[in-house]
């Protein structure tokens, strides 16, 4: 193929589908600071989505366009975009393996995942990366796969809107690739990124990359349910009760904390264990410096000093706003509301070799 001599990188923009929002954000990035020219939220729910594939492609066809017509914030300039699939519902290894041909190695992640991974490769879409050198002889490799019944849905609905997708990452990555470009980040002090989603909450760690990934398979969703049964109140109050008091100090903190406690002590052993993954496998040694928060989930008050407590790492929700991002001439969202749109800025600041096709 001709190289070309010049390329022009076309403008595109993050969308994450949800099993309670859809969410979008289109972006100008420049050297030291990126500028939202467009993002919109709007509520959904789950009968448009089942473990993670979208199974009522038209009425997410609608909801997205409703999303980019209406509920909009500045104006939308590109039809191509980067889409995001959450950590729990991909499949993701990190293995040692011998110095080798690239063609070798494509043939050693595709045994891995034949013999690591409980459904047939036909039925995947796999890609890996090679995060670094052992040692003289071998190589840490990082893999990720998804069922493509879950890809497949995203590319129907970006077909009937006639929007041009481009990639589809995991939320964590997209979670590290804005924490990258913001964060003063040291080497050897790795960061942790705890992402609270509605059904699940994912975590990964990262330092020049991002090197592990983990679930919990309960979300804000499971912490609503949990606060609503011991409160014996509705959803909705919970809900309400979630986001404005949390677990702070206040008059019925014990009983909300007694509620979300076993789904919160999951999420601090599955950090425990992928930091002692982290130091026996990729960097021993290293000692990880603080806890981000992200998500939709983000604004639960008392969470970070819960975080903080119980790892004795120094946690606060990632708050780029300003340093490194700003809404110019458009109306920002809420405060509280801000940490929902990280993934969307995340994937709309996607590497043009990340993509396929360039």
């Amino acid at each position: 193929m001709k190289q070309q001599l010049f390329y022009h990188r076309r403008p595109l923009f993050g969308l994450d589908i949800g099993s309670q929002t859809v969410k979008f954000v289109q972006l100008e990035n420049h050297a030291h600071k990126a500028v939202i020219k467009a993002y919109g939220s709007m509520a959904t729910d789950d009968e448009i989505m089942k473990n993670g594939v979208i199974t009522n492609i038209s009425k997410a066809a609608e909801l997205v366009d409703k999303l980019l017509s209406e509920n909009i914030k500045g104006k939308i300039t590109t039809n191509r975009v980067v889409m995001s699939v959450p950590v729990s519902r991909a499949y993701t290894r990190v293995v040692d393996l011998p110095l080798m041909s690239k063609k070798e190695l494509e043939s050693a992640v595709k045994l891995e995942i034949e013999q690591s991974i409980p459904v047939p490769t036909k039925n995947l879409y796999y890609d890996y990366e090679v995060m670094q050198a052992v040692d003289n002889d071998n190589l840490l490799v990082r893999m990720v796969a998804t069922q493509k019944e879950i890809v497949d849905s995203y590319v129907a609905v970006c077909d009937l809107l006639g929007l041009d997708l481009a990639l589809v990452q995991t939320n964590i990555r997209a979670d590290a690739q804005l924490c990258i470009m913001y964060e003063n980040m040291i080497k050897g002090s790795p960061y942790v990124i705890v992402d609270v989603g509605g059904d699940s909450i994912d975590i990964g760690i990262l330092d020049e990359t991002l090197r592990v990934t983990g679930t919990v398979d309960e979300g804000g969703n499971s912490l609503t349910d949990a606060i609503a049964r011991v409160l014996h109140i509705t959803h909705d109050k919970a809900h309400k009760i979630k986001i404005t008091k949390g677990i702070a100090a206040g008059a019925q903190q014990a009983k909300i904390k007694s509620a979300v406690d076993p789904i919160l002590d999951k999420v601090v052993v599955e950090i425990q264990r992928m930091i002692k993954f982290y130091e026996e496998r990729v960097h021993e040694g290293a000692e990880v410096s603080q806890i981000l928060i992200v998500g939709g989930g983000a604004n639960m008050p008392g969470l970070g000093d819960y975080l903080t407590n119980a790892t004795h790492i120094a946690t606060r929700v990632s708050s780029p706003w300003g340093k490194y991002l700003e809404f110019g001439h458009i109306e920002p969202p809420e405060n509280a509301d801000l940490p929902r749109f990280l993934t969307c800025i995340g994937l709309a600041l996607a590497k043009d070799e990340d993509i396929a096709g360039l």
